[in-house]
């Protein structure tokens, strides 16, 4: 978070001294549809998170939309009666809106808050049967980028807390 924060004060610092930069946020009807990878989870494990979220326009500098994230990781344990494999997964669904402010040209650059619900389980696989579920409210505040290649496709890159630190992948324009 710290991090995030550095980097909100240095967006803010250089958003005062370029003010003519083009935006390249479409605004109300525009849709973007992202799909990605993450790193750095913010879950338990070490697997490779999986993301996928859309922003439909409002105006002219607002998006809201909604989120998917999905990670998983396995771990093996040997132990003198027996072996397992534990394997977690979580899943996140939310809501969430960003502000889409131009700060560097052909660049569409935002912030913005997610709310939503993680479903957690915990499975062995091995002698007995300790299995668990959870479930409960998650939340992430997020800044991004996003350039586009061409009308309809683009890159997307993502710092936050949702289900990974760093988010990136490809965006769809619709």
């Amino acid at each position: 978070m710290i991090l995030v924060t550095v980097l909100l004060i240095s967006v803010t610092a250089f958003a005062q001294d370029s003010n003519e930069v083009t935006p390249t946020f479409r605004g109300s009807g525009a849709l973007d549809i992202n799909v990605g990878l993450g790193l750095g989870t913010t879950l338990t494990g070490s697997g490779i998170p999986i993301n996928a979220s859309v922003g439909y326009g409002i105006n002219e500098n607002i998006s809201v939309g909604g989120y998917l994230g999905f990670a998983q990781t396995k771990e093996d344990f040997n132990f003198g009666t027996g072996s397992g494999t534990w394997t977690y997964t979580n899943f996140i669904i939310g809501a969430r809106g960003a502000y889409h402010y131009p700060l560097v040209d052909n660049f569409d650059t935002y912030g913005g808050l997610m709310l939503g619900y993680n479903i957690a389980t915990a499975n062995w696989d091995g002698p007995g049967n300790p299995n668990a579920s959870a479930g409960g409210l998650s939340y992430s505040a997020f800044v991004g980028s996003r350039y586009h290649f061409t009308e309809k496709l683009g890159g997307f890159a993502e710092l936050g807390y949702g289900i990974a630190y760093l988010q990136f992948g490809l965006t769809v324009r619709m």
